[in-house]
């Protein structure tokens, strides 16, 4: 679950709303897996940047870099 605001300023009220919803529907949230006030980089796997969140591009490389099987049966 990812908690994004474009202003910094608006953050704690939509990490609030977050939390509400979750206290609603009994959700507890793992504080060894929970990253606060992340700014720019790699977070599970994605790259998380101003513009949003985006794939990992050396995930994508592998990928595209796989070979396809030639033969079918």
């Amino acid at each position: 679950m990812v908690v994004k605001s474009s202003n910094t300023n608006d953050h704690p009220k939509y990490s609030a709303k977050v939390f509400t919803k979750l206290r609603k529907h009994n959700m507890r949230l793992n504080p060894e897996k929970c990253t606060f006030r992340f700014g720019r980089g790699k977070l599970l796997g994605f790259m998380i940047t101003d513009r949003g969140i985006k794939a990992n591009p050396d995930k994508c490389e592998a990928l595209i870099a796989m070979r396809t099987y030639k033969l079918l049966k």
